[in-house]
């Protein structure tokens, strides 16, 4: 793991709920090697004069920026919090690059980024670098936020799509209405957008970053548009805990913890059995029918709505597959040359419960050493 010690150059507020920060070494050395998309991972002093653990974030800067890096950060949580208490040269370790989500001009001359949220980073990243080497590749932006204040990066955006002519974008403000500038929307991200926006979807790679849920209405976008699994590439925009061996050991121990209170549980709920004097004493004939009877029935409950849920989903993904498949087979004038989607997913068989447990119709006789229902 190769650790830096950098100093923070510039740190503002573009909104109340983001941070950037531009980091450098003090003696305008350059800074390490990587490529557009990667991340790092950062730890600061707090208060208290402790390192704070490792957390990870992409980088936003351009790899032609040799004298600092930055990085686009969502205000969500204590480590964050605490970088708002940061001041021009206090010092940041960074430790990395790390990741292979990245833009490779050679590798990808047709590309469409759609970020949520935070999730703009590594594309703003790619952005700049094509900016910077005047690179004749094809970019599309669908970038997704809130509101246009809490769109990081979006100026910036702007700006760069005025200096490079093979770079176009399409925003979503879905908290907003009554958009007015070009190429800006105030609805969900829809596969017909997509196919508006970027029309002919063969030959393009499409890269997606962002919150988990968004990430996988996107995937279900694309593949309604016919765009096969191989052509989309996904990485999750979240804060990445620190995995030091200390932090694992730490996590392990509680996790120990845990176990064992749940095998004293365990222990105590079914495993015991009171001794016969104690069945023989406390033991109610008609209250364990009721208890078993009730316990059958939650079950019954359980395995139903699950049975519903997974029918639901598996009608969801054959409804998928069945649309991809006509949309292929089916001639279409705008798009005859869209591949057939491949298939992704079989959806499984719904589990059917065996019945666990019959209540008697009669109350059973009492006797000793019963055990408890389980």
């Amino acid at each position: 793991m190769s650790e830096y010690k950098y100093y923070i150059k510039k740190i503002f507020q573009p909104a109340p709920n983001q941070v950037i920060i531009e980091a450098g070494d003090k003696s305008e050395r350059p800074v390490f090697n990587y490529q557009p998309g990667q991340y790092a991972m950062i730890s600061y002093r707090n208060r208290l004069g402790q390192m704070e653990d490792k957390h990870a974030f992409s980088l936003a800067s351009s790899p032609t920026g040799s004298q600092s890096i930055s990085f686009g950060i969502k205000i969500e949580g204590a480590f964050t919090h605490g970088l708002l208490n940061l001041q021009v040269g206090d010092e940041l370790r960074v430790f990395g690059p790390y990741g292979n989500f990245c833009y490779q001009a050679n590798k990808y001359p047709d590309a469409v980024m759609i970020a949520g949220g935070i999730g703009i980073t590594p594309f703003f990243s790619a952005l700049n670098y094509a900016n910077d080497l005047k690179l004749s590749n094809k970019l599309a932006l669908i970038y997704s936020a809130r509101t246009k204040s809490g769109a990081t990066f979006y100026p910036e955006i702007r700006s760069l799509q005025t200096r490079n002519s093979n770079l176009r974008t399409l925003f979503s403000f879905t908290e907003e209405t009554g958009a007015t500038e070009t190429n800006v929307i105030n609805t969900r991200i829809s596969a017909e957008q997509i196919k508006n926006f970027v029309g002919d979807v063969s030959g393009k790679t499409f890269f997606i970053c962002g919150p988990s849920l968004f990430m996988a209405s996107m995937v279900a976008n694309l593949l309604r548009l016919g765009v096969s699994r191989a052509q989309i590439k996904m990485e999750e925009f979240s804060m990445i805990p620190d995995k030091s061996w200390g932090a694992r050991l730490k996590n392990i121990s509680y996790a120990l913890a845990f176990s064992a209170l749940v095998a004293a549980i365990i222990f105590f709920s079914f495993i015991y059995e009171p001794t016969p004097k104690t069945a023989k004493k406390n033991y109610d004939a008609n209250q364990l029918a009721m208890i078993n009877s009730a316990t059958y029935e939650r079950m019954i409950t359980i395995y139903d709505s699950k049975n519903k849920a997974l029918s639901d989903l598996n009608q969801q993904i054959l409804a998928a597959k069945s649309a991809a498949t006509n949309s292929a087979t089916t001639p279409v004038a705008s798009s005859s040359s869209t591949p057939a989607a491949t298939p992704v997913y079989t959806p499984a068989t719904v589990y059917v419960p065996a019945p666990v447990y019959t209540p008697p119709k009669t109350s059973p006789t009492p006797t000793t050493g019963v055990s408890r229902a389980r």
